[in-house]
């Protein structure tokens, strides 16, 4: 915890958080793991061919955090991003990417530049109304990602190369099609019910509870009136705050700190570039004759190519691809570039501004500066007392005695649960760590100094444990007459439901049954078996029953509100919820289905095969001291 305190104090901004669904990796991929040498720990390793290291893990989770929060609106905690599955996701994905291309390369396999570009280029999300690839289309679509032209060209051969091979071991599989026959039956079959409400506030004729009864409900119902348990203790808690007062930051040192983290003060160069890429140099000629000749760069775009230049905006030198970035950001303001050579064609680039590249004065920055060295210092301060009580409660001094020696802020508590609640209800002001922490620790001696999520420090003792008891019949009264009346009413109106039930098995009308009773007989929609129709009472259990049922059968569910009668009253096959017209496609929609499905399986079969042949290495150890040490 106090080297992400000290990481955050010395990054002025905090942590970067959840930015990204794991699916956007799948889309994307993480080509820049491939074919680049690694310095910190492998988490995954195959041979002399492939690492994925810590660093690789650390940059990815970065990413997945701050394009997550873009998409939710808030951060998330590194932790919480573990929990849900997204850091193992990240290396999973990483394996499975470098087991195959490790596979593809002892096999010789290799994707052409040139066939990564033809692939992007027909890419339908680049394509305009005529079905041509549009670069307006795909420029906006780099900038959004973040992306150069030849980064992205690079990351769609990383992912050609692995859906070539797995195309490969798992196209040919075809789903039977009688299971597919069988499997889109059952999922697409629709039924139809009428149905009956018996409500709960029909009933109103409930007597109150006698003494005997209150009390045999009040013994049988036990749990739903028992107490939390409790715990009556001591807990010590120090954070940042609680030393940064003492702390001193001098000018000079706030200087050295300036001029060793100039680079995040600093700007870099940026040019306001228009560009249109063409095939052929005759064209690019004309545009760039006509430029220097006076002609607007858009007109000459348009009088020569016959379509508009793509603005790409104010772009760094990283942002545009090698190929031409050097000679762009050779060219001054207000002129045209000869034609520059890339994998999609010419280019011929105009810039019409030029922004120099610019530093933060050290008096815009000096607060920010001073804050960070303050907190980074504080920690230290921290950690200083952290050893200091560990030592004391090493040599037995009880930690009331500890704290107040070492001048630490200490709560007690007669009583708390597990919502940070008194025996009254009031809130005793501990965060959900803290709390967590005292429920961790055991009677008895003080547990150990535990680094909360917060970047605080806390240590419990904990003097007893009062266990989870039921209430005296007295003290929930009121709420257990009102749970045994509740209970009554929907027994009776079950008991109604299934008189009605039975009734009409016996060959009366719902309708009559319901219009007798003063009920309101409703048409479902028709549902699915999974999905049932909320609005009419059909549930989620009560539409599996009715999937039992013949057509004119009845049935009892129950619902929030009451009792349900339900009879089907239709049944629609697969075949006939599509239409006799669309039969045909919905079934080849149902095979399509089941097809992916046997392909998945055979790819991941065949990724569990290669993590068995190739000689595969991998740490989880070290991607989860890295989600650790970010908390």
């Amino acid at each position: 915890m106090l080297t992400a305190l000290r990481s955050q104090a010395r990054s002025w901004i905090a942590k970067l958080l959840f930015g990204l669904l794991i699916v956007a990796f799948a889309v994307w991929g993480i080509g820049d793991i491939f074919n680049r040498p690694q310095v910190s720990e492998p988490i995954v390793r195959i041979g002399d061919d492939f690492t994925y290291s810590a660093t690789d893990f650390d940059r990815e989770m970065r990413l997945a955090l701050q394009r997550l929060a873009q998409i939710q609106g808030m951060p998330v905690s590194p932790e919480l991003f573990a929990q849900f599955g997204g850091a193992q996701g990240l290396v999973d994905q990483a394996e499975s990417k470098g087991l195959l291309q490790v596979y593809g390369q002892r096999l010789g396999f290799e994707v052409p530049q040139q066939a990564a570009v033809q692939y992007v280029e027909s890419d339908p999300q680049f394509l305009n109304a005529t079905n041509r690839f549009d670069r307006a289309r795909f420029e906006y679509f780099l900038r959004q990602l973040g992306q150069s032209e030849e980064q992205y060209v690079a990351a769609q051969q990383g992912l050609l190369r692995a859906s070539y091979l797995m195309s490969a071991i798992s196209g040919p599989a075809i789903a039977p099609t009688p299971l597919v026959r069988n499997v889109h039956s059952f999922d697409a079959e629709k039924r139809q019910a009428e149905t009956v409400l018996v409500p709960i506030s029909s009933i109103t004729d409930v007597a109150a509870p006698d003494d005997a009864t209150l009390a045999a409900w009040h013994e049988e119902q036990a749990a739903r009136y028992q107490s939390p348990e409790y715990r009556a203790g001591l807990i010590v808690q120090m954070a940042p705050s609680d030393f940064i007062q003492d702390v001193a930051v001098s000018d000079a040192e706030i200087e050295a700190e300036y001029q060793a983290r100039i680079a995040e003060y600093s700007t870099p160069e940026t040019r306001n570039v228009e560009q249109v890429v063409v095939q052929d140099p005759a064209i690019a000629d004309k545009i760039i004759t006509a430029v220097k000749g006076g002609t607007a760069f858009a007109q000459a775009v348009r009088d020569a190519a016959q379509s508009d230049p793509v603005p790409l905006g104010q772009v760094t030198r990283e942002r545009l691809p090698a190929d031409i970035a050097d000679a762009v950001f050779a060219l001054p303001a207000g002129s045209v570039s000869e034609a520059l050579k890339s994998p999609f064609g010419l280019h011929v680039v105009f810039v019409s501004a030029v922004t120099p590249a610019a530093t933060k004065p050290l008096a815009d920055v000096r607060g920010e500066i001073r804050n960070a060295l303050a907190i980074g210092r504080a920690a230290d301060a921290m950690e200083s007392v952290r050893v200091q009580l560990e030592d004391e409660l090493a040599a037995g001094i009880p930690l009331a005695e500890a704290a107040e020696k070492l001048s630490l802020p200490q709560t007690g508590f007669a009583a708390i649960d597990a919502a940070g609640q008194d025996r009254d209800g009031a809130n005793l002001g501990l965060s959900a760590d803290a709390v967590a922490l005292i429920f961790e620790t055991q009677t008895g001696e003080p547990g150990y100094v535990k680094a909360l999520n917060d970047g605080s420090y806390a240590v419990a003792q904990i003097d007893e444990i009062v266990a989870p008891a039921l209430r005296p019949l007295a003290e929930v009264r009121d709420q257990a007459i009102a749970d045994w009346t509740l209970a009554q009413q929907r027994e009776r109106a079950r008991a109604i439901a299934d008189e009605i039930a039975q009734n009409v098995k016996d060959g009366g009308a719902l309708k009559a049954e319901a219009d007798a009773r003063g009920f309101e007989l409703k048409s479902t929609q028709l549902f699915l078996r999974d999905e049932g129709d909320a609005a009419n009472g059909v549930t989620g259990a009560l539409a599996r029953a009715l999937f039992q049922l013949k057509q004119g059968e009845v049935t009892v569910g129950d619902s929030s509100d009451g009792a349900v009668v339900a009879r089907l009253a239709a049944i629609e096959t697969a075949d006939a919820a599509a239409g006799a017209d669309a039969g045909a496609d919905v079934l080849k929609q149902a095979a399509d289905r089941e097809t992916l499905a046997l392909a998945s399986d055979i790819r991941q079969s065949f990724i569990a095969a290669l993590r068995t042949e190739l000689p595969l290495e991998r740490n989880d150890a070290i991607w989860q001291r890295a989600v650790q040490s970010e908390n």
